[in-house]
């Protein structure tokens, strides 16, 4: 008898799990089309780069970039990887006390991931791929890259911040580009 009611239990918490879960996602699903601001969501980056196991995670992103054959791909790859560097970076200053050079060298290397995005597209542009989806989507990651620039710069001391200004030159310059890409 014992043994029925551990299971009916389980079976009964792994309904209630899935039924808050679907619910859970519907709602944010409605309240993303509903809402007409700049709703860029970052994805969690995963491993951050104090991680001692993070070479791992770098190889295998190395590695799949190496199989994407259509600069497209490529671009929307690149775009995912700069997206998830820039919250690494965020993550570094806000959670990661000392870590502020680290987070530097990370958003760098998210703006670097978005700049070959960028000739990614391109290419994918010269090639006669449509790149109206990509180009709007790089647009909304670009200002969320300038809101997340902001947001570490208040997490950071004067002396740090100025660090970042090379950052903030970078993308000033992508969001012209973006701009671009759009006509």
């Amino acid at each position: 008898m014992k043994y029925q009611q551990v299971i009916l239990i389980g079976v009964a918490l792994f309904f209630a799990v899935q039924i808050t879960l679907a619910t859970a996602y519907a709602q944010v699903a409605s309240s993303q089309a509903a809402s007409t601001t700049n709703d860029y969501q970052l994805p969690y980056p995963g491993l951050l780069p104090d991680n001692p196991l993070y070479f791992l995670k770098m190889f295998r992103d190395n590695l799949t970039s190496i199989f994407l054959s259509k600069p497209l791909d490529k671009a929307q790859f690149e775009l995912l990887q700069s997206d998830k560097n820039i919250e690494a970076s965020y993550l570094l200053v806000t959670q990661a006390a000392g870590k502020n050079s680290l987070a530097l060298t990370t958003f760098s290397h998210g703006q670097d991931n978005f700049a070959e995005a960028i000739t990614q597209t391109i290419n994918a542009k010269k090639q006669g791929y449509s790149i109206l989806d990509i180009s709007k989507k790089m647009e909304l990651s670009n200002q969320k890259h300038q809101q997340i620039l902001g947001l570490i710069e208040q997490h950071m001391g004067k002396n740090d911040s100025q660090t970042f200004q090379t950052e903030r030159n970078r993308i000033d310059t992508f969001t012209k580009q973006v701009v671009v890409l759009r006509q």
